[in-house]
């Protein structure tokens, strides 16, 4: 890696605009008219490259990878101004470069004082095989796609957006959105307040956003969601699963292995099950686990519970249900082997526990009429790993689940 970095050391300030079309290059410039702006189009060709930098303060950069030999780009500076003599004045403000020095191709742009009436794009195409882009931009939009390399990008506060990418990616936005198409690779995502909306990521995912929701549908192994006060919305993971929000609320449909979910005040809905064992933690909203197969521990400071447990074949294990102020409600198969124990604080009616199942015992303690605690115990098909339901004040009940 000493050797990439040594290569990419060279000094974006140094470079003037001549270096286009000069040595390295092939390239040619023209000035046009599109609708109230005025645009510099400079395209050119590089040879192909095993890396590729961009660095640019004042622009976006798309980088597309195809069946080519060489590398071919289009820079376009815009800006508005009353004639062609002003615009070019103008342009003169921006100095951008496009040049190659042994493995690696360059793309830069330093906008001076007065360039922040203007825009500049860098739409690169390459073969497909390069083997890593550095991008980093001061604020515009990142565009990255059919690479077969590792991308490490970086925006002040553009949008990204990835797609058919075989490499590890890493980018950050200091508060756009990011849009992933597929990443066959370890993804790394993080902005200051964006959403973020995955379609398929083929190795690990590791994604946090200050504030915005999460979308993610497909994810083959280990996964971290972290966001700040937005919704999670997972459809299935291959691995395990951690995802925490501030505040928002969070659904998950399969998770192949453990799955810990946690939000200060949003509801939890667990919807497709998993493999492994399940931790679900909010301040106050209510909590859905359908399809469990191994065990649940969930609990809320303040809404209801709603558990079904699957027929375990033996990977049942201990679980607990515990919430302040909410009601519970459990779904059990009538072959499950488990230990049943179930408390309510302040019980109101004689029947703030109820059961369809057999075998589970319910009393009470304290005056006929009036809150008062009651229990449940019993042990189901000869007992099992042991199943705990707690609320201060809500109800109870078990229901047989119907094959």
């Amino acid at each position: 890696m000493a050797v990439i970095r040594n290569k990419f050391a060279l000094p974006l300030l140094v470079l003037a605009l001549t270096t286009i079309g000069i040595a390295q290059t092939d390239g040619a410039s023209k000035v046009y008219r599109d609708g109230g702006s005025w645009v510099e189009e400079t395209t050119g060709t590089i040879p192909a490259s095993r890396f590729i930098k961009i660095h640019t303060n004042a622009g976006s950069v798309s980088v597309t990878g195809g069946q080519q030999s060489n590398i071919t780009y289009t820079i376009r500076k815009r800006v508005s101004a009353s004639s062609e003599d002003g615009a070019r004045r103008a342009f003169e403000n921006l100095r951008v470069i496009a040049s190659r020095q042994g493995d690696a191709a360059y793309f830069g742009g330093e906008g001076g004082a007065n360039w922040h009436r203007g825009s500049v794009e860098f739409n690169i195409n390459t073969p497909r095989s390069v083997e890593l882009i550095k991008a980093k931009t001061d604020g515009g939009s990142l565009q990255f796609s059919h690479l077969n390399g590792r991308v490490d990008a970086e925006s002040g506060g553009g949008n990204v957006n990835l797609d058919d990418i075989s490499g590890n990616v890493t980018t950050s936005t200091g508060g756009g959105g990011i849009t992933v198409g597929s990443v066959n690779a370890d993804l790394g995502l993080r902005t200051g307040g964006g959403e973020v909306h995955i379609s398929s990521v083929g190795g690990r995912l590791n994604t946090s956003t200050g504030g915005g929701n999460v979308y993610l549908e497909n994810a083959k192994h280990d996964v971290i969601i972290e966001t700040g006060g937005g919704n999670i919305s997972v459809q299935s993971v291959g691995g395990d699963l951690r995802g925490s929000t501030g505040g928002g609320n969070i659904e998950v449909g399969s998770v192949a292995g453990t799955m810990d979910v946690e939000t200060g005040g949003g509801s939890i809905r667990l919807t497709g099950g998993g493999t492994g064992p399940i931790k679900a933690q909010t301040g106050s909203g209510s909590i859905h686990c359908f399809k469990v197969t191994h065990s649940v521990r969930a609990e809320t400071g303040a809404g209801g519970i709603t558990a079904e447990f699957m027929t375990m074949n033996g990977k049942f294990s201990d679980s607990t249900l515990d919430t302040g102020v909410g009601d519970i409600v459990v779904y059990l198969p009538s072959d499950l082997k488990v230990s049943i124990h179930a408390s309510i604080d302040v019980a109101t009616g004689k029947d703030a526990i109820r059961s369809e199942l057999p075998g589970i015992r319910i009393q009470s303690e304290g005056a006929d009429y009036g809150p008062r605690e009651m229990f449940a115990e019993g042990n189901l098909n000869g007992g099992g790993p042991m199943l705990k339901l707690h609320t201060s004040t809500g109800k109870i009940q078990f229901i047989a689940l119907k094959k």
